[in-house]
């Protein structure tokens, strides 16, 4: 057989290897168990590991009792608004079933680079209706074609910030890619908690939550956003009035 053949034919298998640990490693959340067939994450019992979701508009339907009952997640971030006029249609609704279950939630509002960080942060106090008890709020920044420079957006973050820290007394928590952070926000923002997004293994950047799959299918919503806590931290810690 041919050199090119047998190096071609090396690499398939150490591809096909990579990936397969990959998956193993990287889909497991509060010690999940990934069951190839299915692709389905269940809950290692035992685990001290906190385990949580983040859902929005965009899951329609969730069975909350199946949810509760089989998977039951230790936190649920919802997303309350965007920018400086829209509100997430789910949000109250689902923020109501999940506290009634007895699950910890937290709201996220996801920034746009359309509008003063100021009207955004005023917008998302109106429609997030806080309180003790409940995660620090999220601020989400994600990458965007057309975006302005860095050093606009990092002025507009931070009046965003100065907002929520006067309303609840915190900063909020920040979600971003690491190359986000490390490209955009780490010269001002370093100091900061993190809710980091890393689909191909645990942040290297000190995180809080740390979101490692868009694919965890979770019985009661489907194919779903999973995110783990830093092992070894409290979620107690970071809610409104113990924070």
């Amino acid at each position: 057989m041919k050199k090119w053949i047998i190096a071609a034919l090396v690499l398939l298998v150490l591809g096909v290897v990579g990936y397969v640990k990959r998956y193993d490693i990287y889909n497991y959340g509060r010690g999940l168990v990934l069951d190839k067939k299915s692709t389905t994450l269940a809950p290692a019992s035992g685990s001290d590991v906190l385990w949580g979701i983040d859902i929005s508009h965009h899951q329609p339907r969730v069975d909350w009792d199946a949810l509760a009952e089989h998977n039951k997640p230790d936190f649920i971030f919802l997303k309350c608004s965007e920018g400086r006029t829209h509100k997430d249609t789910k949000y109250a609704t689902y923020k109501q079933e999940a506290n009634k279950r007895g699950i910890v939630t937290g709201a996220y509002h996801f920034f746009s680079y359309q509008s003063p960080g100021k009207d955004q942060a005023l917008h998302f106090i109106q429609h997030a209706n806080l309180k003790d008890g409940d995660l620090i709020p999220v601020l989400d920044i994600e990458y965007k074609k057309n975006r302005p420079g860095n050093a606009a957006i990092r002025k507009e973050v931070r009046a965003f910030c100065a907002v929520i820290r006067e309303e609840y007394g915190v900063n909020p928590i920040i979600y971003c890619e690491y190359s986000y952070y490390n490209n955009i926000l780490k010269s001002e923002f370093a100091d900061y908690h993190y809710w980091i997004c890393d689909f191909s293994g645990e942040p290297t950047k000190d995180y809080v939550f740390w979101q490692y799959t868009d694919r965890g299918e979770v019985k009661g919503i489907g194919k779903v956003d999973n995110n783990r806590m830093k092992k070894g931290l409290s979620i107690e810690a970071f809610l409104l009035g113990n924070s």
